[in-house]
C-alpha cells in the first residue's frame, strides 16, 4: 500500500539519519531545497506525485533537514524511479546508497524496478550498478542539455523475495 514501509527501513546506521515516507502534500515542504537550480523533475511535479496513489516515496532526513529523496511511480509488480536527489552539500557520503537501499526493501509487492539516468551522470550509473541495477538500453537524444540533447541510458533491477539488496 502507498505509504506504508517496514520498520527495518524506519532508520539507517547512521543514528541522527532517518528514512520518512512521504503520505501527503504536507510533507513535502521540507524538500524544497533538494530541487532548487538543479536538473531533472521539479520540485512542483514531484509534489503533485505524492498525492496519487501509484506515488511510493520516502525523504532521509539529518538532524531533521532533507538531504535526500526518492520517488516511484508503480503499477502492479513494477515500479519507475522518478527520481533520487541528493542535497547537493551532502554528496559523496553514501545518502544516496541509503535512502535507495531503504526504498528497495520497502516497495511490497514489487518485483521489477526500472530507471533512466543521463549519460553523462558516471555517479548515479555507479551507483546504480553497484546495487544490481542492469542496462537495458538507451534513449537518444532524450534529456535537453545547454548544448543540445544527451541520451537516456535505462537500466533494471529485478528483485525477489529471496533477494538482499546490497
Amino acid at each position: 500500500m502507498p505509504g506504508q514501509y517496514s520498520s527495518r527501513c524506519a532508520t539507517v546506521p547512521d543514528s541522527s539519519t532517518v528514512v520518512q515516507v512521504l503520505t501527503d502534500l504536507s510533507g513535502t515542504a521540507h524538500l524544497k531545497p533538494l530541487y532548487e537550480n538543479t536538473d531533472g523533475p521539479s520540485y512542483e511535479f514531484l509534489k503533485g506525485l505524492v498525492a496519487q496513489a501509484h506515488c511510493q516515496a520516502w525523504c532521509l532526513l539529518r538532524d531533521e533537514q532533507a538531504v535526500a529523496a526518492i520517488w516511484y511511480q508503480c503499477a502492479g509488480e513494477r515500479a519507475d524511479m522518478i527520481d533520487l536527489r541528493v542535497l547537493a552539500s551532502s554528496r559523496r557520503q553514501g545518502l544516496g546508497r541509503r535512502l535507495l537501499r531503504a526504498s528497495l526493501t520497502a516497495l511490497e509487492g514489487v518485483m521489477t524496478v526500472d530507471l533512466e539516468v543521463r549519460e553523462s551522470n558516471l555517479a548515479a550509473q555507479a551507483l546504480y550498478r553497484t546495487m544490481g541495477f542492469e542496462d537495458t538500453g538507451c534513449r537518444p537524444d532524450y534529456y535537453a542539455t545547454a548544448s543540445g540533447r544527451e541520451p537516456a541510458i535505462l537500466m533494471s533491477l529485478s528483485l525477489s523475495v529471496d533477494d538482499v539488496i546490497r
